[in-house]
């Protein structure tokens, strides 16, 4: 069973009074998980955190995102290493579209899903309202992006970074956004299975509802964080 700990205020130090380790962990004292950028452990791997900019369903960067280099728990970023060596050898990369996700961005989405904007329905949630992303849990009041062991992400072109045809992009609210949904081309599913068995064989497993949600499953206690991520701290 994994233990939830707030960390909220503790893990606040980690943007101002925290070191760098070689390999890429950035920690601090009275946090016991080890964070980095995963830039610094995982190789060739991309990043768009489309939370840092203006491409999201709600159209404007979210709370504390402040920078664009994506953090995650050492031994989940560790995990993706190895998931990444491997699919090098067929050409392929991983891309990562959201990572650590500080808490005060889940509040974020919650008052953002009181308002009148729709502006981007059009392209993210077109078959359902705003309450329907509630509804339909592709939105929760935690999620496992704020304990530092969740990615949206994909696989790309190792070498142009081309995202593979999914069959629908990242963050389309819709049932056809399914892992398994059946109404997509034999090479969609084919690309959706490719991604879910590489990262399955180092420890995450998937969200049904989204083909791009993955959570590193660990025996690890868990801390909600909510420090903004920043592209650089001392030492990393």
């Amino acid at each position: 069973m994994r233990m939830l700990m707030i960390g909220a205020a503790v893990a606040a130090v980690f943007v101002w009074g925290c070191a760098g380790e070689r390999n890429g962990a950035v920690f601090c004292a009275g946090v016991r998980q080890k964070l980095c950028y995963l830039d610094a452990v995982v190789p060739g791997v991309r990043t768009d955190l489309r939370y840092a900019g203006y491409d999201n369903f709600v159209g404007r960067p979210l709370a504390g995102y402040e920078g664009r280099r994506a953090v995650l728990r050492l031994d989940a970023a560790r995990a993706l290493a190895k998931a990444a060596r491997e699919l090098a050898k067929e050409g392929l990369g991983l891309l990562v579209y959201d990572a650590y996700r500080p808490a005060r961005a889940m509040k974020d989405f919650y008052e953002w899903s009181k308002t009148p904007d729709d502006r981007m329905r059009w392209k993210y949630y077109p078959n359902i309202t705003k309450r329907g992303i509630y509804e339909g849990k592709y939105i929760r009041d935690v999620s496992e992006h704020s304990w530092c062991i969740a990615v949206d992400i994909t696989l790309c072109d190792l070498k142009t970074g081309k995202p593979l045809d999914m069959g629908g992009h990242h963050d389309l609210l819709d049932v056809s956004s399914a892992t398994d949904y059946p109404g997509i081309t034999p090479a969609q599913q084919s690309n959706r299975r490719k991604l879910r068995d590489a990262l399955r064989k180092v420890g995450f497993s998937n969200y049904s509802k989204e083909w791009w949600h993955y959570y590193f499953d660990s025996d690890e206690p868990l801390y909600s964080y909510d420090f903004p991520i920043r592209d650089r701290v001392d030492g990393a």
